[in-house]
């Protein structure tokens, strides 16, 4: 089985260290005001489920062997299948998404989104500097973000995916 990286990026790791901050503090004004704890603690539950949800959902890297990416999360996975699909690299892959339904830049980008460029797809990202698309033989686009690119594709390709413009 291969392995692929995919790095976290400066916006993300901002974005996470900034939110865990927010949250941090809204949990301390909540605790300490004269708020019943009707509210406050369930909030400060709510919130702390959020983040530890968020992160363990985050896809940590990419392994491909057997005709299969799996993308390895944080905790759990999801499995793509390689043979018979087709995949290319795409600088733009990342421009004009919209996030459907997922984490938009918390720890990672994961879920789904849509652009005009793609449609629907699926993202498993920690970055949006290169972009790898790869059309299954069924089932929705899914964009990833392996730190080497060319490496992945070239790996997919030996997988069974075909190679596309």
């Amino acid at each position: 089985m291969k392995t692929f990286a995919t790095t976290m990026s400066n916006a993300v790791r901002w974005i996470g260290i900034s939110t865990v901050m927010i949250v941090l503090a809204a949990i301390a004004i909540v605790m300490s005001r004269d708020a019943p704890a009707t509210l406050g603690v369930p909030l400060a539950g709510i919130l702390t489920l959020a983040l530890a949800l968020a992160y363990a959902i985050s896809p940590l890297r990419y392994e491909m062997g057997g005709g299969r990416l799996v993308i390895r999360r944080q905790v759990g996975r999801s499995t793509v299948e390689l043979r018979g699909a087709i995949i290319r690299e795409d600088k733009d892959a990342f421009k004009g998404l919209v996030r459907v339904f997922g984490n938009g830049g918390f720890f990672a980008f994961d879920g789904l989104f849509y652009s005009r460029h793609l449609g629907m797809v699926k993202v498993a990202s920690r970055h949006r500097d290169h972009g790898v698309v790869i059309q299954p033989p069924s089932g929705r686009k899914v964009v990833v973000s392996p730190d080497d690119p060319r490496a992945f594709v070239a790996a997919a390709v030996a997988e069974g995916a075909v190679l596309s413009n």
